[in-house]
């Protein structure tokens, strides 16, 4: 678990960032992020007539709000979750909202220029994990080849039709990753 020194050097070595009176929130990361979890990208808005800290990590998205004296909501998606963010904006305001496939949830009254960064490292951010994936399952796959047919060929090939249909994998990484699998199931 990083410290609030950590998290503040993240935060200030961010080129973009709006965090307006969000504080209270940056104070409680730590607490919420996990070891090895880096800020990517952060700003500030408002969701249901309350400040909230939306954060970008390499593993998810979060959104936090502290109440003035005790508790705290706090929302996250997962990378993998995440099927996508798009935003709008005016002259000095905008939104930004993401989208899990069933559902969205958006924040308002973002500052137009923190927009753009947040959506861009968040986008970079679910292709990064995406592909990550694909290259854990092409691992499990080729050392489960190399050693006993432990991999259920019906289980894995289901796993990658999800990530297939729930759009984090293209045609053409499926195609390559199942003839991974098939490769390895012919050994």
């Amino acid at each position: 678990m990083p410290t609030l020194d950590q998290v503040k050097k993240q935060i200030a070595a961010l080129p973009d960032r709006y965090i307006f009176y969000t504080q209270k929130e940056i104070r409680y990361l730590p607490k919420v992020l996990n070891e090895g979890e880096n800020i990517l990208a952060i700003t500030s808005g408002y969701l249901e007539a309350r400040t909230w800290l939306a954060v970008c990590t390499n593993r998810r998205v979060l959104l936090l709000h502290r109440g003035m004296f005790f508790g705290l909501r706090q929302i996250q998606l997962n990378l993998d979750r995440i099927q996508s963010i798009d935003s709008s904006f005016t002259i000095i305001f905008g939104s930004i909202r993401l989208w899990d496939g069933a559902s969205s949830i958006g924040i308002n009254l973002v500052l137009k220029s923190s927009i753009a960064p947040f959506v861009k490292a968040t986008q970079d951010a679910m292709d990064r994990y995406k592909r990550q994936m694909v290259h854990d399952i092409g691992n499990a796959v080729t050392n489960a080849g190399k050693a006993a047919p432990a991999v259920n060929m019906t289980d894995e090939l289901e796993r990658l039709s999800k990530l297939k249909a729930d759009g984090h994998l293209s045609d053409a990484e499926f195609a390559a990753a199942k003839l991974k699998l098939l490769e390895a199931q012919k050994r």
